[in-house]
């Protein structure tokens, strides 16, 4: 009599706490220089445009083979014909993750912004792109630069904020 054992080896489950780290990711950019500009010919502020800087926090999570969902949120500061400019974004939208260390996100956005006097509530969208630059240390911690674009209608401006703008973005900052 002849017995035929087939032995597999043992495979752990991954643990959660290992499984979110490997599926998370959390990018701070810490100086991001940034373009608004109107779009077309603004009735309401004709010539605006502004550079501005800031920082900007995502936090994404892949929820299907490098597909996931991503929040974001950004602050910029600047100034506009010797007014004030102050513009708050946040957003939550789709994140692919091309490669471990290139990143491309899109979704809706919403905010605030004021110029002076004048605010308004912003809507509209997103494209960006973050690429790691360098390891720092063994870890995933990397430097990472980022490229963001937004089209966006600003409601309830006066006099001094567009109908509608269009921003490009450039940040460099840290990402785990």
């Amino acid at each position: 009599m002849v017995l035929a054992f087939s032995v597999e080896p043992a495979r752990a489950e991954p643990r959660p706490s290992h499984w979110l780290r490997q599926h998370s990711s959390l990018e701070w950019v810490i100086g991001v220089a940034a373009f608004r500009s109107a779009l077309g010919q603004d009735a309401h502020a004709p010539g605006f445009d502004t550079f501005a800087g800031g920082g900007e926090l995502s936090a994404g999570l892949d929820v299907y083979s490098g597909l996931g969902i991503v929040a974001n949120g950004r602050v910029l500061a600047g100034s506009q014909a010797g007014n004030h400019y102050l513009e708050g974004l946040a957003d939550v939208g789709l994140q692919l993750r091309v490669t471990e260390s290139v990143r491309l996100r899109g979704g809706p956005t919403a905010g605030r912004c004021t110029l002076g006097e004048d605010s308004a509530v912003m809507v509209g969208g997103f494209f960006a792109g973050s690429i790691d630059l360098f390891a720092l240390g063994p870890g995933r911690l990397s430097t990472t630069l980022g490229v963001r674009l937004d089209v966006d209608s600003m409601l309830g401006g006066r006099s001094l904020l567009p109908d509608r703008s269009l921003s490009f973005a450039l940040g460099l900052g840290v990402r785990y």
